[in-house]
């Protein structure tokens, strides 16, 4: 499948089992012959801590290990991909020194496995809901072609933004806020305290405390910090604004 061909499916793609027969089916006859996806959805978010992960080309029992005991908390190459913007080679980051000694042998049967040489790609979501790829290459392949980076990267990118589109009607509708409560919102979320948010909006420090009880209510939290991480979370807010 070309890259045109493939960005029509994925535009699309409706369900994601469907996504991921494209993706798997864009890298057949590639030096990539194996996949892992993380999906990782954002703090404060209604399905936060919930990661999701999409294998191909892996035994069933070691993904399943991985999964259950939670070992893509301790995955060094998602460690790394989720502090950089641009794919890294897999080979080129190392184990960490403070793992146990199962976590130490898990991750060396994956190195066995023949998954030290392949690609690593962070892709990036709606109001941080941001995943992360590992492409493993075919025995004998250590680098790629600039452009085939380039493009696999794209590749991993349009899915993961789909991907996103897609399962937005399972999360339910974000909570609705007033135009005063979200402005309101969004300066706790700036640090503000309620009189200096109150100065800034020319209302009292008792109105603030009033809009905020409301906020609380409505996001389901009962403290300002969680308020302003679900607020960005559901993309009410955004940290930049």
């Amino acid at each position: 499948m070309d890259m045109g061909d493939y960005e029509t499916a994925v535009g699309r793609a409706d369900q994601p089992g469907e996504l991921w027969k494209l993706v798997t089916g864009f890298f057949h006859g590639t030096s990539v012959e194996r996949i892992l996806y993380h999906h990782l959805p954002p703090l404060g978010a209604r399905d936060a801590g919930s990661v999701e992960v999409a294998s191909f080309g892996f035994p069933e029992a070691m993904v399943e290990t991985y999964v259950q005991e939670k070992l893509y908390r301790r995955n060094p190459m998602l460690q790394h991909g989720l502090s950089t913007i641009e794919p890294f080679y897999l080979d080129t980051v190392a184990l960490p020194d403070d793992l146990t000694p199962s976590q130490a042998a898990f991750f060396q049967a994956v190195w066995d496995f023949s998954f030290d040489h392949g690609l690593g790609v962070q892709v990036f979501g709606p109001n941080g809901r941001n995943g992360y790829c590992g492409l493993g290459f075919t025995r004998g392949v250590t680098r790629l072609d600039p452009v085939d980076v380039r493009n696999y990267q794209w590749v991993c990118q349009l899915a993961h933004l789909r991907y996103c589109t897609v399962i937005l009607p399972t999360l339910g509708p974000p909570p609705q806020l007033s135009g005063r409560e979200t402005e309101v919102l969004s300066w706790v979320a700036r640090g503000k305290s309620n009189s200096s948010i109150g100065d800034i909006l020319g209302i009292s420090a008792h109105t603030v405390d009033a809009h905020l009880r409301r906020i609380y209510l409505k996001l389901g939290v009962v403290d300002r910090i969680s308020a302003a991480v679900r607020g960005i979370g559901v993309g009410l807010i955004h940290a930049s604004t």
